[in-house]
């Protein structure tokens, strides 16, 4: 961690002898358990105190409603083992159990853990809306919130901002993500999956992750595809909608590690994260098709394919004639108006005014402003580290109306939660799965103080974290394994 960085590499597949593949995906969660069970402790640790420290509900209604969803996926996978969807998920839940007897091999100072402490570190993403789902009672009363009230909400709700931009000559296509959340959630893992398995697709991946993740939750990954994948979170202030979230249906993490691996163009990840949808962690997300970007001539149709969900609905299509105008920002707000308007947005926006909109959120007024400044990799590292909050007239002296949240920063309603880590990379890079990546509050370029465990934060869950957060971009690539 001296770079705010693990690392983990793992092949699996590649041995002359033939072995089920279901084995080998057992045999790599494994091994991923039992090296990592160390960070996988403390992380349980940090991220149980997110989730539960207001309630002793929440965790009961939480462990059955994962507990049906578990059964319901191993009885779909038993009846549909020739269908390739359930082939794939079959192959990712043996690495899942792999994973979960991995660790209590080798335990941290004897603390074995449960299946249900695996679920919630995969299911992270999908908890912040099963909250809302299990707990009807918690869902938050924007109609009667402030402005600030409000501002603080999406902030702690919303995961992420996201930027895909084009040179203007097309001399070059950067992709990048900065990840909003509870600092306490900041122990990661940078991953590289190399799994030579047919129900896989053979496909590598490289993504930003976290202890005992099988998925990277921010989302950024790049696979041997051709594609990239960047994911934000976005709200839904329609209560209504989570009456038809049942367990009998795949989880985010689950539909997603099935698309990245199966896929190999936006239209058919779209098909793919649509099939037995939860309505958990709704998102936009973003396929990039590396393929279809040619350098200083065109970007091809099919070259960005846009991905939303809500409960009951995705909605993906080509978006591509956008980015050919510069650039794709995204910012925890709909894209598209189906889903826009059944999230609750024209209400909201008709209370609270236009801050929450598509067109007028703070930072996207903030990209558009400044996204023709990206020239290169450091300016692009810049734009998504950057939090200019006190002299912006768009932050309007929010900390958090900014591409890189800083929550610890604001006068009042202080928290130690925002934008935790940046993610930057091009094509070149790309195609070797490599990106730049930072962990750590943004510190601006140096105009803001480095967060720090000590003070006001001090009895806030932080097993194994860093004291201070002052680390630089590194260099992430997978390693060249026998």
């Amino acid at each position: 961690m001296s770079t705010g960085w693990g690392v983990l590499d793992v092949k699996a597949g590649y041995s002359s002898k033939s072995y089920d593949e279901n084995d080998v995906a057992y045999a790599a969660g494994y091994l991923e358990g039992y090296l990592t069970s160390r960070q996988i402790y403390q992380h349980i640790v940090n991220l149980n105190a997110t989730f539960f420290s207001e309630s002793e509900e929440f965790p009961v209604k939480l462990k059955n409603f994962f507990k049906k969803q578990d059964e319901w996926t191993r009885s779909m996978i038993a009846q549909a083992k020739d269908d390739p969807v359930w082939k794939g998920i079959s192959l990712i839940t043996s690495q899942y159990d792999g994973l979960v007897d991995g660790y209590n091999a080798n335990p941290l100072e004897g603390q074995n853990l449960e299946s249900f402490n695996f679920q919630i570190l995969n299911g992270c993403g999908d908890i912040i809306d099963l909250k809302y789902v299990l707990m009807p009672e918690t869902f938050p009363k924007w109609w009667d919130m402030t402005k600030t009230e409000l501002i603080t909400f999406i902030a702690n709700n919303g995961h992420c901002s996201a930027l895909v931009k084009a040179l203007p000559g097309l001399e070059n296509l950067f992709m990048s993500h900065s990840s909003w959340f509870g600092y306490q959630d900041t122990l990661r893992i940078y991953k590289h999956y190399d799994f030579n398995l047919s129900g896989l697709g053979r496909t590598k991946m490289s993504f930003s992750s976290y202890p005992g993740f099988l998925e990277s939750l921010d989302d950024f990954y790049h696979m041997s595809s051709g594609l990239t994948m960047l994911q934000t979170t976005n709200n839904v202030f329609n209560h209504t909608l989570y009456t038809t979230v049942v367990p009998e249906s795949l989880l985010a993490w689950q539909r997603v590690r099935l698309a990245n691996h199966l896929a190999t163009d936006g239209k058919t990840w779209g098909k793919l994260l649509a099939k037995y949808n939860s309505g958990t962690y709704n998102n936009q997300y973003m396929i990039i098709d590396r393929s279809k970007f040619i350098p200083k001539e065109a970007i091809l149709d099919n070259a960005l394919w846009i991905v939303e969900q809500i409960p009951t609905l995705v909605v993906y299509e080509d978006e591509t004639n956008i980015l050919r105008a510069g650039y794709w920002p995204s910012y925890n707000v709909p894209f598209f108006e189906e889903i826009y308007n059944k999230s609750g947005y024209p209400d909201v926006v008709a209370k609270q005014g236009p801050d929450v909109s598509y067109q007028l959120a703070p930072r996207a007024k903030i990209f558009r402003r400044d996204q023709g400044k990206v020239t290169d990799m450091e300016s692009m590292k810049k734009i998504m580290r950057y939090n200019g909050y006190a002299t912006d007239p768009y932050s309007e002296g929010d900390p958090c109306n900014t591409i890189c949240c800083r929550a610890d920063l604001r006068k009042t309603d202080r928290s130690a939660s925002g934008c935790y880590d940046t993610k930057v990379s091009d094509l070149s890079m790309a195609a070797k799965l490599q990106s730049f990546a930072i962990n750590g509050p943004t510190r601006n370029g140096g105009s803001l103080p480095p967060f720090s465990w000590t003070g006001p934060f001090q009895n806030a869950s932080h097993l194994g974290l860093p004291t201070v957060y002052d680390f630089d971009f590194v260099t992430m690539q997978p390693m060249d394994l026998p």
